[in-house]
């Protein structure tokens, strides 16, 4: 058994990304609208949100994720207000994504989307390391359990 937890990098990218985009509304803001009220009305909106998810929610929901991987199954953990557990099994995995950014050994946003029967497991903001090291398994116990079926169904 072994504990795979988000990449420390994953909250500074997630912040700037955050930032950018907050910027960008409020710029679109000014730009669409004319009433000097309203878009300082908005603005203050965009960016207290944008305040909110950096430094309240985000770190606590990053700081609540939790992947562990057992002999037999893939085991994630985790949510702010709602926490959830979920586990599969090696066997019911059907596929595999991966989805990693540019400089994903240094930004944290590595993530790995297993699909298995009526639905997916997600595990995100990896380590670049640890999703290599991930797939390395899954596609290990997924081959070590077909062949252990496919002698078996041979009798």
């Amino acid at each position: 058994m072994k504990n795979y937890l988000p990449d420390r990098n994953c909250l500074f990218s997630m912040r700037i990304i955050i930032t950018v985009v907050s910027l960008i509304l409020i710029i679109a803001v000014k730009y669409f609208f004319t009433v000097d009220l309203l878009v300082m009305l908005i603005s203050i909106i965009i960016g207290a949100g944008a305040f909110f998810v950096m430094f309240a929610y985000l770190p606590m929901f990053i700081e609540s994720l939790k992947y562990t991987l057992t002999e037999s199954e893939i085991i994630t953990s985790g949510g702010v207000i709602m926490h959830i557990h979920q586990s599969v099994k090696y066997t019911s995995i059907q596929y595999t994504n991966v989805i990693t950014t540019p400089f994903s050994q240094y930004t944290g946003l590595n993530f790995i989307i297993c699909f298995v029967y009526g639905g997916q497991i997600r595990m995100l903001f990896l380590n670049h390391a640890d999703a290599k090291e991930i797939l390395e398994r899954i596609d290990r116990k997924g081959e070590t359990e077909k062949c252990i079926t496919n002698t078996h169904s041979e009798f």
